[in-house]
């Protein structure tokens, strides 16, 4: 990307809008800012119970909350809707980064919603069957004067719309799709000594040891699905338990960043009224030990974040919590899947299934330039664009 001029605020070049002809019928709807976005709550919530195992990082109440608190001041946010009379089919949320300048004409670079403080990326929202609309949504944006709309996807699974879009041949983007590592999941069994069972003998007698041991720091209790507290004060232990691991003294924990902080807990208390938070805890006495903040998307658990107190670490006491959410989930009879989201070397104990996520670069077709940009991404030399290496 060295070879392109420095790059330019986003801020700085999406225009406010622009002249845009969609097929019959149809109508987008070009969203920038809370307020305007919130009229549409009501039928997103709607399109998302019918989406197909989508993670609640694609919900209203995520991505608001992250459009409030994670664009940085040279960016800027849009959301667009695409509605098929007053049936909505389609959500893309999108963050416009920053721009290359060449000529008269701009190469501007739109993400999709995604910040290291969560590991699972965001992408086109369609009405199951209805993936096509994306075609329209950057038909829209390809629109955009003296512009070259490029792409960033992170972190997708197979079955989700750009996947399912870009692997067909009836788009007009030029792309490119990289492995992007796996997620984990457990498939939740008909009962809690089923899934016991299946793990390593081993594994098993440690995570009894230690149930065992962690009885002297009576009483101990574990709170699934808490909700007897405020969201505030469930987030605030969260989020101190999660500094005081690893995470804290290495300063990657989400409390060192205040704009995740404030995220995590605006979209605790977004998805809280929608019935789809979860805050999961293993407490000694007054002391929280081990914590989760999860989501519920449909029958699906999402565990998005896991801490534990290093003080406690003897005790293994995220394994315990771990050991009691998949057993609880086993009993309550209330989900199909604990996801995991993310595929760290240290989640293999539990048995967990994988499924793969990929990285997904597309812009288009552009004289000259798009073959160039092909072989700077396919060389790996892409760190600049927004796409890990």
């Amino acid at each position: 990307m060295g070879l392109l001029p420095k790059r330019i605020p986003a801020v700085n070049i999406l225009p406010d809008s622009w002249e845009f002809h969609p097929p019959a019928g149809m109508k987008i709807v070009d969203v920038r800012n809370l307020e305007d976005l919130a009229e549409h709550a009501d039928a997103w919530n709607e399109l998302f119970r019918k989406a197909d195992r989508l993670s609640p990082l694609l919900s209203c109440q995520w991505l608001s909350a992250f459009f409030q608190n994670m664009v940085a001041p040279s960016e800027r946010w849009l959301c667009l809707f695409a509605y098929d009379g007053d049936r909505l089919i389609g959500i893309f949320p999108l963050v416009a980064s920053y721009s290359y300048n060449f000529m008269k004409y701009s190469l501007l670079l739109f993400k999709l919603p995604y910040h290291f403080a969560h590991t699972s990326g965001t992408d086109c929202l369609t009405l199951p069957g209805r993936e096509d609309i994306l075609g329209v949504f950057l038909d829209y944006l390809n629109q955009i004067p003296s512009v070259f709309p490029c792409f960033s996807f992170k972190h997708i699974p197979e079955h989700y719309a750009s996947v399912k879009y870009f692997s067909g041949r009836n788009h007009k983007m030029c792309v490119v799709r990289k492995p992007a590592g796996f997620e984990d999941f457990i498939p939740v069994q008909k009962s809690a000594e089923e899934y016991s069972s299946g793990l390593s003998s081993k594994f098993r007698r440690n995570l009894n040891k230690a149930c065992r041991d962690i009885e002297e720091l009576k009483p101990v209790s574990f709170r699934f699905c808490e909700n007897t507290r405020s969201v505030q004060e469930n987030t605030a232990r969260f989020l101190e338990t999660e500094n005081h691991c690893w995470k804290g003294a290495r300063e990657t924990s989400i409390k060192n960043y205040p704009s995740s902080a404030r995220m995590f807990e605006v979209a605790a208390g977004n998805l809280t009224g929608q019935g789809m938070m979860i805050f999961n805890f293993l407490e000694a006495g007054d002391k929280t030990v081990a914590a989760q903040y999860a989501m519920r998307g449909n029958r699906t658990m999402y565990i998005l974040k896991m801490a534990y107190d290093e003080d406690y670490a003897a005790y293994s006491p995220g394994n315990i919590l771990m050991l009691k959410v998949i057993e609880e989930a086993c009993r309550s009879a209330a989900f199909d899947e604990v996801n995991l989201i993310s595929g760290p070397p240290i989640l293999e104990k539990w048995n967990v299934q994988k499924r793969p996520l990929y990285h997904l670069i597309a812009f288009p077709e552009i004289p000259v330039l798009s073959r160039l940009l092909m072989l700077i991404i396919q060389s790996g030399k892409v760190h600049n664009f927004d796409i890990p290496r």
